[in-house]
């Protein structure tokens, strides 16, 4: 029998998100060639932001220690980047733990972005990346040793499914990390006020929830120095992609006040944990 939304935790299964993967084919296709936009958008996090990395704010350096120590890989193991954009989180990662990756994402650009990237990180052979969604990888089951997700979970209209597609991939014991924001803000439906009732629905336990430092503020100065820079930004990027910043600091920038980010390290249940 199927379970009526009113039984589901808050925010669990969402109307679909009106962004497309065209729009993130922009974001990691054309806005990726700005070295201003990266100029900008890092210079909000300052000492804050792993430059190298490329990300769209909000993974800072307490972020990727975090994923570091809760994963608990052991060399030669494979981790999987959920959402992976352009794949820099997930390649740092790759090279500081000596894993394997491999990267999934909804946009064909992101993708091949990552995949060019790669070897400025790790040897040949050592990622690759292919197209899939949050609800459907295309990996095999209990295939990967451990996995994250850098603020992208939200994105999915069932977000249960995408924790029960954690839950299928990971081998017994392994650990998927997630960043994301909470929020009671009662004119936002898809607003999650506590992550904990829909991962575990997906099949996989909470082992810690973490509050992430400066995270509002932070992002509130990244589309605060978006907006100031809007024309150069426009004048390199063209009407649309600019548009897509306008948009977003416009949406999310007025919501900042009632968000926390959040870190989730959560874990598929079997065999006993590792030391």
């Amino acid at each position: 029998m199927t379970e009526s939304n009113s039984c589901l935790p808050r925010g669990a299964v969402v109307p679909p998100s009106p962004i497309t993967a065209d729009d993130f084919d922009r974001a990691h296709g054309q806005a990726a060639k700005s070295d201003l936009l990266w100029r900008v958008s890092n210079g909000a996090y300052g000492a804050d932001c792993p430059t190298e990395l490329q990300a769209w704010g909000m993974t800072t350096w307490w972020t990727l220690g975090r994923f570091v120590s809760g994963l608990r890989l052991s060399p030669g193991e494979l981790l999987l980047d959920q959402a992976c954009g352009r794949g820099g989180v997930g390649l740092w990662l790759a090279r500081a733990l000596n894993v394997r990756l491999i990267g999934v994402d909804w946009s064909g650009a992101g993708v091949r972005g990552a995949a060019d990237r790669s070897t400025g990180f790790v040897a040949p052979g050592r990622a690759r990346f292919h197209v899939g969604e949050l609800t459907a990888t295309g990996l095999d089951a209990e295939s990967v040793d451990g996995a994250i997700c850098a603020d992208a979970v939200f994105f999915a209209s069932n977000r249960i499914a995408v924790f029960a597609e954690m839950a299928r991939v990971l081998k017994p014991g392994g650990r998927f990390l997630f960043t994301a924001d909470e929020s009671d803000d009662p004119y936002r439906p898809a607003a999650v006020p506590d992550w904990a009732p829909i991962i575990e629905r997906g099949g996989l336990s909470v082992v810690t929830r973490d509050e992430t430092p400066n995270w509002a503020a932070q992002l509130k100065e990244m589309y605060d120095a978006w907006m100031e820079n809007i024309e150069a930004l426009r004048a390199e990027l063209g009407d649309e992609a600019a548009d897509d910043l306008v948009d977003e600091a416009h949406t999310v920038g007025p919501t900042l006040s009632r968000r926390t980010g959040v870190m989730y390290t959560t874990e598929r249940p079997g065999r006993a944990s590792r030391s």
